[in-house]
């Protein structure tokens, strides 16, 4: 990831509140618009991010689960 990238990154979670944060779920088009507004960037910027961060939640939650535990012990 470019310094650019991380900067925009962080610029659209800066314009977030503090519930959407914690309630990526909650985020909804007309949030979606004012976070882009917010951080100079466009609505696809933000989707992108959130499909992004539902990814690596998911997979997160995959390593975690007491299943995988099992297969990282070899």
């Amino acid at each position: 990831m470019t310094k650019k990238q991380i900067n925009r990154v962080e610029a659209i979670i800066n314009s977030m509140t503090g519930y959407e944060r914690n309630h990526h779920e909650a985020i909804n088009g007309s949030r979606r618009k004012r976070i882009a507004r917010g951080s100079g960037t466009t609505v696809q910027e933000v989707n992108n991010l959130l499909r992004q961060y539902a990814q690596m939640r998911k997979m997160f939650s995959r390593w975690a689960s007491p299943a995988s535990r099992g297969a990282w012990r070899g």
